[in-house]
């Protein structure tokens, strides 16, 4: 059995305007999206916001976010890089790493 990844990391995360190809209704805590880190590869994951309850199309928030465990996160994510949030095959917003909490 392959070794799996775990990440759960703070990031700066923005949900893109509705009217420039973003959600149309707001998320809210236990988000679960994918995320792409600059990689064909698409990640499972749970966004949390420990400072508010709901997040509406366009705004920007501290999120914590865990992975989901899996073999293919190669390579390892560090503080300042950035990623996609998807819904499908469509990008909903963009985030930037602030802090790791841990690796397993």
């Amino acid at each position: 059995m392959g070794h799996l990844t775990m990440y759960s990391f703070t990031a700066i995360l923005s949900l893109f305007p509705t009217d420039q190809g973003g959600r149309k209704r707001p998320v809210y805590d236990n988000y679960r999206p994918s995320f792409s880190f600059n990689s064909v590869n698409h990640f499972s994951g749970e966004v949390s916001f420990p400072d508010l309850d709901v997040l509406n199309p366009g705004q920007t928030a501290t999120a914590m976010v865990k992975l989901l465990p899996s073999k293919h996160i190669s390579q390892h994510l560090k503080i300042g890089d950035s990623f996609t949030v998807l819904e499908g095959q469509k990008v909903v917003g963009t985030g930037v790493i602030q802090e790791i909490e841990k690796s397993i």
